[in-house]
């Protein structure tokens, strides 16, 4: 899988326009899945039949794009720095997790934000609360063996949002009103990984994907050099970069997403 996120500053103006027009928000609620992953065998250079788990907390520093579209037309573009991303941010969280037996493994890659934000308009304050949650769930098939260089694999990836606005007057900071948008879309998830391998204790790890069902359609590519440490080489130490494009649509409201940005993470094998 994380990480997806909304310029609440640069497109609170375009937002609020589009709620005087009567138009529903473009968010969705987030949801939380649970999935059990029953097979094993994802450390390098183990046997074919013997089990085995990879975990990866890691972190993406993304800069994004938005791009919001009513009926045809251009509404607002936006654009986020990591830096702003930090301002807005409460919590995050981003691990991948697979386990394997023999030529099958199964993975989750999750990732969640909650971000607040606070605008101040003309008479009012807008108070934005968010979450987000996007998981990837998918079967991989590894042609070689789990843990060799190359996989195949598929499953679902799901989209969730849950946006809470609350307007308080700035004169007696009472509430005059709320406003709750959510939205939930899953993915068809078709994608490959492989690694190249530069000598023993350094490699590349590369993955691409698309997805389509619900959403108009998503695209994920990432490149990580991985330098394996540990008694039994058998950890790794990750850093490199990510990008995805996501589009998706809220009857004649349409949202494009560009993220892009490093990442690193610390690859636990056992």
């Amino acid at each position: 899988g994380r990480s997806p996120i909304k310029s609440h500053r640069r497109l609170m103006a375009a937002q609020e326009d589009m709620n005087m027009l009567g138009f529903s928000s473009w968010r969705g609620l987030s949801a939380s899945i649970i999935f059990i992953l029953v097979s094993a065998g994802v450390a390098h250079g183990e046997e074919a039949d013997s089990f085995g788990w990879s975990i990866t907390p890691y972190l993406w520093a993304t800069e994004t794009s938005v791009d919001l579209t009513f009926r045809d037309t251009n509404i607002g573009t936006g654009e986020i720095s990591f830096s702003d991303l930090l301002d807005i941010l409460d919590a995050a969280f981003m691990i991948h997790v697979e386990g394997g037996r023999g030529n099958w493994t199964a993975f989750g890659d999750l990732t969640y934000l909650k971000t607040s934000d606070s605008t101040e308009r003309t008479a009012l304050v807008i108070d934005t609360n968010s979450k987000q949650l996007f998981l990837d769930g998918a079967v991989a098939w590894w042609p070689q063996g789990a843990g060799s260089n190359f996989n195949l694999y598929g499953g679902v990836r799901f989209s969730g949002f849950d946006d809470r606005y609350t307007f308080r007057l700035i004169a007696d900071d009472s509430i005059v009103g709320e406003r709750r948008s959510d939205k939930d879309y899953y993915d068809a998830l078709v994608g490959l990984r492989y690694r190249f391998d530069f000598s023993e204790r350094w490699s590349l790890l590369t993955r691409a994907d698309t997805s389509f069902g619900d959403s108009e359609g998503t695209v994920l590519l990432r490149a990580n050099l991985a330098w394996t440490v540990g008694k039994r080489q058998q950890n790794r130490i990750l850093f490199g970069y990510q990008y995805k494009t996501a589009e998706f649509r809220d009857d004649d409201l349409r949202l494009d997403f560009d993220y892009q940005g490093p990442m690193a993470g610390f690859n636990f094998r056992f």
